[in-house]
């Protein structure tokens, strides 16, 4: 919808071009119109008013139904385009996310804008797909979407290509060596024994994983740094308010594992408190506390991609599935009877909701690459044998 309203005076004209109601635009395509101002020939009288002002509202609607019309002579080159265009994406109202990803429960190129950033559209891969390779950087890459703001969430899937996943880690890494408070489940924390949520979570101290990951960030990948996004990093720190207050070594549970060990509750995209919880190195929609753009999964984006919490079920069914134990960025609770703070983490592809924040498990990098990035040939489609790589 386009409202034009002109204030002041008539002798003033304005016209609008290139753009009228209706119009659509594509995923990742932009548009221009021109205003033309001119005088009004048909003022004979010296006006009044001398001066016109314009206000040009547009109101736009995400369309769901039409999706992406790949032209059959054009193969992109840009990867994001690649990626819809060798893929049938498919809304996922039909999607229980408390059942495994199967052939009848999710497998292939997803999207959606529900419980996403701003509503807007985000493409997933969910299930044992095969074609979600990249190479980039020396390494090879599992792609977990194509963010709202068009980035390419990429996770590590190691410096050779194996189908098995066990190379996919650069280390192994407690999230915190601290375990008594808390805080300590923040990518980065606060003050432990504080007497409030917001002093507690506050990011004042680096996690050890978070050391742990800028230092294999600044020793491999900051030769490609302009091709990485800061599309940010989401540590969901908000509460279950039926269990807990956050601070103090209380007994709490965190959202993030609510949502995801009940079977009826949906995973988000989103990040619910993105100002503390977002993590993000200059983007202002995050809270700016990174040296460097990396980061790790979040439980829900692994739920997503069609695992589920039951861990007497070893779940095989989706592309991260045989990856060594590793952590997600998602806290679980702060236990007082044990003292320890814990994370969600993921094991023989399930999720893991007791992962005691001091072990030592996989550090599984996870990255976004800018919208632009191009691939080297357009006769890449992302299986094992033929990833996209990334023109750098």
């Amino acid at each position: 919808k386009i409202n034009a309203t002109e204030l002041g005076s008539d002798a003033i004209k304005f016209e609008i071009s290139n753009i009228k109601e209706g119009d659509k635009l594509k995923h990742g395509i932009s548009t221009t119109f021109n205003v033309t101002i001119s005088y009004n020939g048909e003022i004979v009288d010296d006006p009044n008013l001398k001066d016109n002002e314009l206000q040009i509202d547009i109101t736009y609607i995400q369309d769901l139904k039409e999706q992406e019309q790949k032209e059959p002579n054009i193969i992109p080159t840009r990867l994001s385009q690649k990626i819809l265009y060798d893929n049938e994406e498919k809304a996922d109202t039909n999607i229980n996310f408390g059942v495994i990803s199967s052939d009848t429960n999710g497998k292939g190129l997803y999207y959606t804008n529900t419980n996403t950033q701003d509503n807007r559209v985000t493409y997933y891969f969910r299930g044992d797909v095969k074609n979600n390779y990249v190479y980039f950087g020396g390494y090879y890459w599992r792609i977990v979407r194509i963010n709202e703001d068009g980035s390419i969430r990429l996770i590590y899937q190691g410096n050779t290509i194996d189908a098995t996943g066990t190379s996919a880690t650069i280390g192994y890494s407690p999230f915190n060596t601290k375990k008594d408070d808390n805080a300590y489940v923040g990518y980065m924390y606060g003050e432990a024994g504080s007497s409030s949520y917001e002093e507690t979570h506050a990011n004042v101290h680096n996690s050890d994983i978070k050391i742990f990951l800028e230092e294999w960030y600044k020793n491999n990948l900051l030769d490609f740094a302009t091709y990485i996004a800061d599309a940010g990093f989401c540590n969901d720190r908000s509460l279950d308010l039926k269990n807990g207050n956050g601070i103090n070594k209380s007994n709490t549970s965190y959202l993030a594992r609510l949502r995801n060990t009940e079977d009826n509750l949906k995973p988000i995209f989103n990040c619910p408190n993105p100002k503390n919880d977002l993590f993000t190195v200059s983007n202002e929609k995050g809270n700016k506390a990174l040296t460097y753009p990396i980061g790790l999964i979040t439980v829900d984006e692994v739920r997503y991609a069609g695992a589920i919490y039951n861990k007497d079920q070893s779940n095989k069914s989706f592309y991260l599935s045989n990856y060594n134990r590793f952590w997600t960025m998602s806290p679980s609770n702060f236990n007082f009877y044990d003292n320890s703070a814990r994370m969600m983490g993921v094991e023989d592809g399930h999720l893991w909701e007791h992962v005691l924040i001091w072990e030592f498990i996989s550090v599984v990098p996870v990255i976004n690459l800018i919208p632009t990035v191009e691939i080297t040939s357009i006769t890449q489609d992302g299986t094992i044998n033929n990833p996209y790589i990334v023109k750098s």
